[in-house]
């Protein structure tokens, strides 16, 4: 067995936990195992299809990524999304395939003074994955067994931020997260003689904590007028370190019975975040936008310990939007938004020296239903890792749908009605 095969099998028994159900596991990357899972990415509907973060991206579309992005919000929107995932992990002799639906986000974005850019919004979404499965046949005793390594859960955050422009061309935005979740992971040694006892570990941990976001948009395009491109703007966001306190049940199945405690978890330390966007629209068809987004891994902490299978991560995207004629007499084609994108992902994990890469591509296409209210549908492709020197490779296919609901918050009676 190789050292990375020996490796993944040896964290997953380490760290075995919850649920011995094992219906309750599904299966996914085992990659997940490490620190707190893989980072969702996720921002709003419109850059699901772009592949991007929005840093720098405004609209009429409430983001959950840069608060001070929301200050062009002109009407009061809810929006949600789903995700459903197929994910086939490949290694150099086998691969599984697995499902899974989640949610993306749900977020509420409201304007308090339009001229002031003060928006409020509020969100729901999840930010960390752990989803994995995996399965080994050995001998004890000089019977056969089957090993059984799976973990679940993850972390969501809710959020509660508002935008504001001190001055003409500049937003500010800050944004406090109360981030929650439960990670469970379980260990199960199975027999195959039933005149032998199957042994079981679980664990299950509850994590919470907060952190804050501050964020900036500057349409340098109107500041310096040379430059020609009046909707030239580009954005900042920065996330401080998240420190999560835990408790942690563990539960033991033996032939002696089952046995349970509770006990602190420890502390975990997830590392702060920023990212740098640009965005510029070129007449009335076009929008460009691109951004990139650094996380430093190398700083994750469990109980003061690093963890040497982490990273800094970098995500790099770039989309393309091809803006909607939004005339009611035009063709039902010409009034949707169409969305294109790629990115590379350096990801957080490093197994064994050697990094886990990735890239993607992304299509979507936005379709308004009236004037406030639109659903937003993308297709996107991503592959990481490789099936080389004992590593996984992991392709994963994700459909994405929104929908926007959107309605006036405060409108100036006409004369006529007061």
């Amino acid at each position: 067995m190789n050292k990375i095969k020996f490796l993944f099998l040896l964290i997953f028994a380490l760290s075995s936990t919850y649920n011995f159900a094992q219906e309750d596991f599904n299966g996914g990357s085992p990659y997940t195992v490490f620190g707190v899972g893989d980072n969702l990415y996720y921002s709003n509907n419109r850059t699901e299809g772009m592949s991007i973060m929005g840093i720098a991206l405004t609209g009429d579309n409430v983001t959950s990524f840069n608060p001070a992005a929301n200050y062009r919000l002109q009407h009061t929107e809810l929006a949600f999304g789903f995700r459903y995932n197929f994910l086939r992990t490949k290694s150099d002799a086998s691969q599984s395939d697995n499902t899974d639906a989640n949610i993306s986000g749900f977020n509420f974005g409201i304007p308090l003074q339009k001229d002031w850019g003060m928006v409020l919004n509020i969100g729901f979404n999840p930010s960390y994955q752990i989803n994995y499965k995996v399965t080994r046949l050995s001998s004890q005793l000089g019977e056969p067994v089957t090993h059984i390594y799976a973990g679940n859960g993850g972390l969501s955050r809710i959020n509660a931020g508002l935008s504001y422009t001190p001055v003409k061309n500049l937003s500010l935005g800050f944004e406090y997260n109360y981030s929650f979740g439960n990670i469970k992971k379980l260990a199960v040694l199975d027999f195959t003689d039933p005149n032998i006892t199957s042994t079981y570990q679980r664990r299950e941990n509850d994590l919470g904590g907060s952190f804050v976001k501050g964020g900036l948009v500057i349409n340098i395009g109107r500041i310096f007028k040379e430059l020609k491109a009046d909707e030239l703007s580009i954005g900042f966001v920065f996330q401080t370190k998240l420190k999560l306190s835990s408790t942690l049940d563990k539960i033991y199945g033996t032939s002696l019975g089952n046995d349970s405690t509770q006990v602190p978890g420890g502390d975990i330390e997830i590392p702060e975040m920023f990212g740098f966007g640009i965005t510029n629209k070129f007449g009335d068809k076009y929008l460009l936008s691109g951004d990139v987004v650094f996380q430093q891994w190398a700083n994750y902490k469990i109980n003061g310990t690093p963890d040497p299978n982490l990273r800094n991560s970098m995500r790099v995207g770039l989309g393309l939007e091809i803006l909607p004629n939004a005339r009611p007499d035009r063709p039902f084609l010409v009034k949707n938004a169409y969305r294109f994108g790629v990115f590379y992902d350096k990801s957080l994990y490093s197994i064994n020296g050697e990094g886990v890469d990735g890239y993607g591509a992304s299509i979507g296409m936005g379709i308004p239903l009236n004037k406030f209210n639109s659903i937003d549908i993308a297709l996107s492709y991503q592959t990481r890792g490789k099936t080389t020197n004992g590593l996984l490779k992991d392709d994963l296919l994700r459909i994405s749908f929104g929908v926007n609901f959107g309605e006036l918050w405060f409108l100036r009676p006409k004369d006529e009605d007061k």
